[in-house]
């Protein structure tokens, strides 16, 4: 089987500001097509990762490739193949959109006005009003016309979906997906809209103070974890180590846990060692509701 190049790769990636460290000891290799979600609560290091991987910022220790570059020596032609979005990027307001993408077209190298015809299709953007008078999706819709015409293979995205309207966010989602399935882009983003980023992402980078507390497949990590209700008056013969226990508010008179380690195996050995929780629900759990239960404290699998 066809292994996809490696298109991201840090060794112990490090960056201390004086007595803070935003990034501690990164270790990261991404492939191409991964959509990757890289979460964490603000200060995390999640933008200051992506400012290293630019060479915005020099590392304090360890190392950074991308697209097999170190990112210390990226120039012109590597960002020929990289593209970065972030929410509230200035862009020059008296331009039109088109004027926009014009101007930046000729930037790249490998500009494919079809693919630029398709993308105005799907996005569904006025060319020519003038960005002053964009509403804020309509802004991040002109900078994904700025750039994915290009045919970048790394896509930076730095809250894209940040005060996005419903119909916007499904349109982003789709256009990345059908881009990763059939030129292999990768996407990694930062968001903190994670019920957008739960069914377009492959894989869960979860930062925890500068360091990656999870790093996996989506799907297993959403699989291993479970929700588990009891009714209260059957709660005392559950230990705490084999559920994280709390009060639900959504069960009055019950109590809700959850467990990090689900599977068939793990339920029926749950089942045979308590028969007397026979009303027990066990029920998936997305990644918010996931995220939440364990407020972002949250240790990788061994």
């Amino acid at each position: 089987m066809h292994t996809p190049p490696v298109v991201v790769s840090t060794s112990n990636l490090t960056k201390r500001f004086r007595h803070v460290v935003a990034v501690d000891n990164l270790n990261l290799t991404i492939q191409a097509g991964e959509v990757v979600a890289y979460l964490g609560s603000n200060g995390a290091g999640k933008s200051t990762t992506f400012r290293l991987l630019l060479n915005i910022y020099r590392p304090s220790e360890g190392h950074a490739e991308i697209l097999g570059r170190p990112c210390g020596k990226l120039d012109g032609p590597d960002f020929d193949k990289i593209a970065y979005i972030a929410e509230g990027l200035k862009i020059p307001s008296w331009m039109t959109v088109a004027q926009f993408v014009a101007y930046c077209s000729g930037f790249y190298s490998e500009w494919d006005n079809a693919r630029l015809d398709s993308l105005k299709e799907s996005l569904n953007i006025p060319f020519d009003r003038k960005i002053k008078h964009l509403s804020r999706g309509q802004r991040m819709k002109a900078l994904f016309l700025s750039t994915l015409p290009s045919h970048p293979r790394i896509l930076l995205l730095d809250e894209p979906f940040s005060g996005l309207d419903v119909e916007t966010r499904a349109q982003v989602s789709g256009i990345l997906r059908k881009l990763a399935k059939d030129d292999g882009l990768t996407s990694i983003i930062t968001t903190h809209d994670v019920e957008e980023v739960e069914p377009l992402a492959t894989r869960l980078v979860v930062l925890r103070e500068g360091r990656s507390v999870v790093d996996e497949p989506m799907a297993a990590f959403l699989s291993r974890h479970r929700a588990i209700v009891i009714p209260s008056p059957e709660i005392q013969s559950v230990s705490p180590e084999e559920l994280s226990l709390k009060p639900s508010s959504y069960w009055p008179g019950k109590h809700e846990g959850w467990v990090d380690r689900f599977d068939d195996q793990w339920e029926s050995v749950f089942r045979q060692k308590h028969p007397e929780l026979s009303d027990i629900q066990i029920l998936p759990m997305n990644l918010r509701s996931i995220l939440v239960a364990k407020s972002l404290n949250i240790e990788s699998r061994s």
